[in-house]
């Protein structure tokens, strides 16, 4: 019989509900520190190291379900790593090479085994994860383009585009298939440093370091509204395109939620001592998590319906870069603790 919320709150003593009830999500990190680390999202415990990259990992895309990530680094190389737990003694599954530069940016399509991979040395690469039918693996494709390092991207795989920006202050629309960029968009005055491309490929929200996020109308290239609230460089932003939400953070060491429809801050939240980095948010059960540094180093597992910090997390040795975390393990337990979202075989 489904617990309710409040015999959950009876039961704890107090009036808030768990973060992760019913679940012990994983969560990766990536940091300067040159690992990457699995942690306990509920607990803060320390899973697993993976420490073969020789500098600073930047990047990070994973497959949960699969136990597999990919990591960039400013070794200039690509790593797939197993997460299993029989994978631990020999995680590092093989390196991907080619760039010249530093891997700054990294997204990675599952589902058909192909990684995209931007990098100071001004090119994003395609690349085959696994051998295709004609036996070719590792680069298939550079798109050259940008004039300036590469620091991120986002693709939408079954339309066959991808979006990239940089050190040149341009994003760039790119066709996967035929390898050419088919737009330009110019607006922002600095490097931009984060972007979100939506499903339809019509919409895109970016950062940089003129402290505006630019909401962008692709299909007519310009920019329908800036937004200035940050008053340091935007570092990382992450986008709810159903509701039309976003969150961006800061080296002015806030994050702040957005409507997206409206252009207007809907909350602050300032509690880390060191520049924001990164985060990784769950729009359902509206919680997040968050990277900062140098000097405070530190993961911050939020609430952000009212700013409550459930947990810090400690143990890198440097800035962390990027954060996963396998929110899907948490919607499902907490499905089945509400007896909802199960389909039997005979239904």
């Amino acid at each position: 019989m489904p617990v309710s919320e409040d015999k959950i709150r009876e039961l704890l003593g107090e009036d808030r509900l768990p973060m992760f009830p019913g679940s012990e999500p994983r969560m990766l990190s990536v940091s300067s520190d040159n690992t990457m680390r699995m942690w306990n999202a509920k607990t803060g415990e320390e899973q697993a190291m993976f420490w073969q990259h020789k500098g600073s990992v930047l990047c990070l895309d994973a497959d949960f379900e699969n136990d597999r990530a990919v990591t960039g680094s400013i070794d200039h190389k690509l790593a797939l790593w197993d997460l299993s737990e029989e994978g631990r003694e020999e995680p590092l599954l093989r390196w991907f090479e080619g760039h010249r530069d530093p891997v700054s940016a990294v997204c990675v399509d599952w589902q058909n085994s192909r990684l995209l991979s931007g990098s100071c040395d001004h090119e994003l690469r395609l690349w085959n994860i696994e051998e295709d039918e004609e036996g070719t693996k590792g680069s298939v494709a550079s798109f050259e383009g940008h004039t300036g390092p590469v620091v991120c991207l986002d693709a939408e795989w079954e339309s066959g585009q991808a979006l990239s920006a940089g050190a040149d202050h341009a994003l760039r629309l790119w066709d996967l298939e035929i390898g050419k960029c088919t737009a330009k968009l110019e607006g922002h005055t600095a490097p931009v440093w984060c972007l979100s491309l939506d499903p339809e490929c019509r919409k895109a929200v970016s950062g940089s370091v003129d402290r505006h996020l630019m909401i962008w109308d692709i299909r007519t290239k310009s920019c329908v509204r800036a937004m200035l609230q940050h008053n340091r460089p935007v570092t990382d932003l992450k986008v709810d395109w159903l509701t039309g939400q976003a969150m961006s953070c800061s080296v002015d060491r806030s994050l702040i939620l957005w409507d997206l429809d409206a252009a207007e801050p809907l909350d602050k939240f300032e509690k880390h001592p060191g520049t924001v980095w990164c985060m990784d948010v769950d729009w359902v059960g509206r919680r997040m998590v968050t990277g900062a540094g140098p000097g405070d180093n530190k993961i911050y597992v939020w609430d952000f319906r009212d700013g409550y910090i459930d947990r810090e997390i400690m143990g890198h040795e440097g800035s962390v870069w990027q954060l996963a975390v396998d929110w899907e393990s948490a919607h499902k337990a907490y499905e089945r603790a509400q007896g909802i979202g199960i389909m039997r075989e005979e239904d």
